[in-house]
Parts: C-alpha cells; structure tokens; sequence
C-alpha cells in the first residue's frame, strides 16, 4: 500500500508539473529499481533477495511493472530511479527529453545464446526465412523486436512483400502462432522455446547479435547526487551474477519463482549465464541503434555516445 501510494503520487505530480521529476525526502542511499518479471531480470531478484543490496549500503526497493509502458511513464515522474530494460528503450528515453545514462550491460546474446526468434507456425508450410515473401509477421513495431526482425529478414535474404503487423500484445501474438491465424512472429525467450515445443519453426534467431542487450539505467538526475549509490548496485549485481553461475539449482528456484517461465519449461530451460564482469555497450552498436532510430523516425535528432552511457560507475 505504501508504495501503492507513493507511486500514483509521482505520477500525477509528473504529469502536473511537468518537469518529470518528483523530489523526494530521502536519503542519498535510497533506491526505487524497476523490474519486470523476465528471465533479464534474474540477478536484480537475487542481489535483493540474498541481502546483497543491503550490504551494499543500499535501502534498496525492487519495484514491479508488468509492461514496459508502465515502467517508463514512472521513469519519467520520477517514482524510480532507474530500472532495466533493451537497449532501445533508454535511447528514445532520452531522444525524448529525459536525460538518463546507461551504466552497464548485464545480459547478451552469445555463442548458442539467444533472445528473440522469428518463427513460422506448422500451418503455414514455411520452414526458411526466404520462403516469407507475401506472408505476414506478427512484431511489437518502433522496439527491439522490430529491429531484430528486419536485421534478420535482411540476413535471410530480404524475401520480398512481408507484411510486419504490429501486434503489442506477445501473449495474443504466439496465441495467434501456434493457432495458424498468424504465419510468422518474433517472440522473446522463454516464449520461443515454448512455441518450438508446440510445432512452431524457428526460421532466424539473434544468437550473438550484440543490439540483444539487457542495459541497466539510471536517470542523470539521481547518478548526480549519488554515485556511491550505483556503484554499490552494480557489485551488488555483478555478485549476484557469480552466485547464479555458481548455483544453478538455487538459482533455477528463483528464476521460477520471480520470472515469466511457462510450467512445462521451469525444469529444463537453462539459468541464463550473466557476466562474470559487466561492461558497457561499444560505440558502434549504440551508433547503429540511433540510426535505425533515426530512419524510422521514432528519434528525431542525433544522439551522442557520451549522451547514452557512462561506464564510470562499472565494478
């Protein structure tokens, strides 16, 4: 209820202001964290959950969101300090007026790692992604998954005529997969290796694409006044990160207990492998986001590198 409370205050007086930011009585150590409940997220849940924050210094609170949408909308009232989320996200973030600072990656794609799929449905007979021309791919457009789905038409050939239909809900999105009411969509892990399970056909995956990032944000407003702050969370992830790697069976029990994992997977899909030592995004794929950003006129001016991410505060 407490934060129930606090949380529609800072949104009504964002808006009311509108300067976006809520000031509030805190001390420097105070910090509200946006999560959703993903696989990405498994680290934050953890360092909250063994005490790592606390022993940080931190008066750290995990905050949940069930969309994106919601997160940002409370970035930018200023109910939060910062969260997690794709790299795409904090660049319209702050192509939008709101200046804020990626401080690390903590989740890529890699060697047999991946996180989004575009997938065919059994029903429709395609089993490569040349074979899609004239067909329609269920996407969420203007997002990370938009992005990985033309980077892997063009890969596969840039088959002629596909139709990307912009579908936000990815729940409806695979329900209309394995049905056969869609022929194609891009889906997130753990979603993909469920619709595999269901008939579905991977065509494309973004394994080792290095734009399939999991980046930790802060608005600059609150780095400002408390780096200490973030450097304590950022070792406090990073040995959360070590735990996970070095339990798999406890961690697996907290990723079904915090995550989005369907029932017949919490057993066999793998523990994310997290970094050992985290880093920041490189310059080049920051530059390719903001001029895919830029052609498709979701950001509107040109956006630095140093604007972007500050990796100061690294472990």
């Amino acid at each position: 209820m407490r934060h129930n409370l606090r949380f529609f205050l800072a949104v009504c007086a964002g808006f009311l202001l509108g300067a976006g930011h809520v000031q509030r009585a805190s001390a420097a150590e105070e910090m509200q964290f946006g999560v959703l409940p993903v696989l990405q997220a498994l680290p934050v849940f953890v360092a909250d959950e063994l005490g790592f924050f606390t022993e940080a210094g931190l008066d750290f609170e995990v905050v949940p969101f069930q969309s994106a949408a919601e997160k940002d909308i409370s970035l930018k009232a200023g109910a939060i300090d910062g969260y997690f989320g794709d790299l795409f996200t904090p660049l319209v973030v702050e192509g939008n007026g709101l200046d804020i600072a990626i401080v690390a990656t903590n989740y890529s794609t890699g060697p047999g790692t991946r996180m989004f799929a575009v997938l065919a449905s059994k029903q429709s007979g395609v089993t490569k992604i040349a074979e899609l021309s004239e067909h329609e791919i269920g996407i969420s457009s203007a997002s990370v998954i938009d992005y990985v789905t033309q980077q892997l038409l063009e890969l596969g050939g840039d088959p002629a005529d596909v139709e990307l239909l912009d579908m936000k809900n990815i729940g409806l999105r695979m329900q209309m997969l394995m049905s056969g009411e869609l022929d194609a969509a891009t889906l997130p892990e753990p979603l993909v290796t469920a619709a595999q399970k269901g008939g579905a056909v991977v065509l494309a995956d973004d394994t080792g694409m290095q734009v399939s990032q999991t980046v930790l944000i802060f608005r600059q407003d609150y780095l400002d006044g408390n780096a200490d702050s973030v450097k304590g969370f950022l070792k406090a992830v990073e040995r959360a990160n070590a735990w996970i790697a070095a339990n798999p069976q406890d961690a697996r029990a907290m990723m079904i207990k915090h995550t989005r994992l369907p029932e017949p997977l919490q057993q066999v899909f793998p523990v994310p492998d997290f970094p050992a030592e985290m880093s920041v995004p490189d310059k080049a794929t920051i530059a390719a986001v903001v001029a895919w950003l830029r052609a498709e006129g979701i950001v509107k001016r040109d956006l630095a590198y140093t604007e972007l991410v500050n990796g100061a505060y690294l472990p």
